[in-house]
């Protein structure tokens, strides 16, 4: 949707991301050989500035309005706020193409761990400021790691997600002058260049109610190459501008569009002209209308991202016996489920996933042994195991008098997540379990049913912002602390469980700074994680991109961050 200078749209737009539609059935014949090792890293039609027009704008499609701009919010962990967010707020390392970080010079000109990793410092860039003509200084970083790291003595008032990395933070020091943050660390942390992936103002930062608030519904201070963030829920887009104050090069677009839509009508949006591009991922139907429209580029690269079925380990759920979601897991067919949903666009039904790993990275290999192979004897003799035996009328397991009926919810207008639902019921009424699908509206099904743990099941995709397999950590760990009733609190581990071993082995992972032993240390939690069934792999994300064939530098990204500077049109 190319434009001169654009009139903002009054209409707006993980990491939890809600996925694709898919049309098809399953079937054992598949005539695609390709492997995700034949499948590249990176595919975004990369162009030099030089060759980019000035101006112009691009409407970024998007399947979920963001909840929240606080990234650090409970309500925060969303992969299409981390997309505005990357456009309008600073962060202090970006990512090549191999997962590599680099420091982003425009916030932060060098960082440097000494030897034992418990000292790290930032030279911060002097000219770089907040929209309010305040600088940006050590005082920032400072106020972010006593939140953040939940240092303050009024922590519970913080809607916290995730700590990791800024709880090891103890001290935070101002260096030579107010560019300069040292960090000290009470234990080492390998993965220190993901902190900070985005960072807001001091003031934002000390006050709870402006740390809980302050973002939701707007974003009152930026420091990006686009600001001036104009949020529209009604229409559920965010539209954001270039900054002329920006002190970078200065961005290719006028405006980007962040513009919400529901998952099966992007397909028909793009084709109208109506989206300059969006992830398409495996809606089969899209991809069929697509692939053969002129002005669309469809990218073909791995992204940073899976697919998978979630149990419910909370106190009290049908679920929460791990001999319960082993025997769940062997009873469904997830070569059937990745058969059904991948089949209908041109990708590998390959359903190996390492939670932890990419394809692209070194070290992935799958550790599903023993857990994560289709074998309905295996369910049903761990369901004899767990108490639940099979003696009623309709067929349906018993134990002290209750029927073995799992809640599985589901949001609305997502056909893929249906099929799967559907799928899974059929499969799992052989070994005598129950499965009612309850399909809520899209808005709220993370946020009053998936987050508080309102299910016993359900699918949706983890999709990661950076290539550190610790940062998946928050998915896994836990508790976190308690809330105001005493209850275990689990942040963003959606699964209301863990285990001890689980626990220590996230912290060994994040101390390990040499590359073999942090992989094997990855594959051994990922093991783990198939012990506990969580998170259960259905398989990698598609990195398919539906993008305007004159767009350049966006699309299937993998690893890499994007320059938001360098998105355009090419002359």
């Amino acid at each position: 949707m190319r434009t001169t200078r654009a009139a903002k749209v009054g209409a707006p737009i993980a990491a939890l991301v809600m996925a694709a539609s898919a049309c098809g059935g399953g079937g054992e014949d598949n005539e695609n050989e390709e492997t995700l090792a034949d499948i590249p890293a990176i595919d975004i039609n990369r162009t030099d500035r030089s060759e980019l027009e000035d101006g112009g704008t691009f409407v970024w499609g998007i399947n979920a309005y963001p909840p929240q701009f606080q990234a650090f919010h409970t309500q925060g962990n969303e992969a299409h706020g981390k997309s505005v967010l990357d456009a309008v707020m600073p962060k202090a390392h970006y990512f090549d193409e191999q997962g590599e970080p680099h420091p982003d010079e425009h916030y932060v000109l060098s960082s440097e761990a000494d030897d034992g990793g418990s000292t790290v410092t930032f030279e911060l860039n002097p000219d770089a400021e907040w929209s309010d003509g305040e600088p940006i200084t050590w005082e920032d970083y400072a106020a972010q790691v006593a939140t953040v790291g939940a240092h303050r003595d009024n922590s519970d008032e913080f809607d916290l997600g995730d700590t990791t990395g800024y709880e090891r933070i103890e001290n935070v020091e101002k260096g030579e002058d107010e560019y300069e943050a040292i960090f000290h660390f009470s234990t080492p942390f390998s993965e220190w260049p993901r902190l900070f992936d985005v960072l807001y103002p001091a003031e934002y930062m000390k006050d709870p109610k402006k740390f809980n608030e302050a973002y939701k519904t707007e974003i009152p201070v930026t420091a990006g190459p686009f600001g001036d963030a104009e949020i529209d829920e009604t229409a559920k887009s965010v539209t954001v501008d270039r900054d002329e104050d920006w002190w970078g090069d200065e961005a290719k677009l006028d405006s980007i569009v962040f513009r919400a839509y529901e998952n099966d009508a992007l397909g028909g949006v793009m084709n109208n002209g109506e989206i300059d591009g969006y992830h398409l991922g495996y809606d089969a139907a899209a991809y069929d209308q697509l692939k053969d429209s002129e002005g669309v580029r469809l990218t073909k690269a791995i992204d940073n991202a899976y697919r998978h079925l979630t149990f419910n380990g909370g106190e009290g759920r049908v679920t929460e016996d791990v001999t319960v979601r082993n025997a769940l897991v062997h009873a469904i067919d997830r070569a059937q489920m990745a058969s059904a949903t991948l089949e209908g666009v041109d990708w590998t039904t390959d359903p190996t996933v390492n939670r932890l790993l990419r394809s692209t990275q070194t070290g992935f290999q799958d550790n599903s042994g023993g857990y994560g192979e289709y074998d309905p004897d295996k369910a049903a003799e761990l369901l004899d195991e767990a108490g639940w035996t099979r003696d009623s009328e309709d067929g349906l397991r018993t134990k002290d008098g209750d029927k073995f009926q799992l809640q599985w919810v589901i949001p609305s207008g997502l056909q893929n997540t249906a099929d799967e639902a559907e799928i899974a019921k059929a499969q799992l009424k052989e070994v005598g379990v129950g499965v009612q699908v309850e399909s809520v509206p899209t808005n709220v099904y993370f946020s009053e049913y998936i987050v508080p743990g309102n299910y016993d099941a359900t699918t949706f995709v983890y999709s990661s912002t950076n290539p550190y397999a610790g940062y998946s950590a928050e998915n896994f760990i836990g508790p976190v602390g308690e809330d105001d009733d005493g209850n275990p609190n689990w942040g963003n581990n959606l699964h209301n469980f863990s285990t001890e071993e689980i626990n220590d082995g996230f912290d060994e992972l994040s101390k390990l700074s040499d590359p073999e032993e942090y992989n094997a240390k990855a594959n051994e939690l990922d093991e783990l994680l198939w012990e506990q069934s969580m998170a259960v792999p259905l398989f990698q994300r598609p990195g398919i991109f539906a993008v305007d064939s004159e767009i350049a530098n966006w699309g299937a990204n993998g690893l890499s961050s994007y320059t938001y500077t360098d998105i355009g049109y090419v002359k």
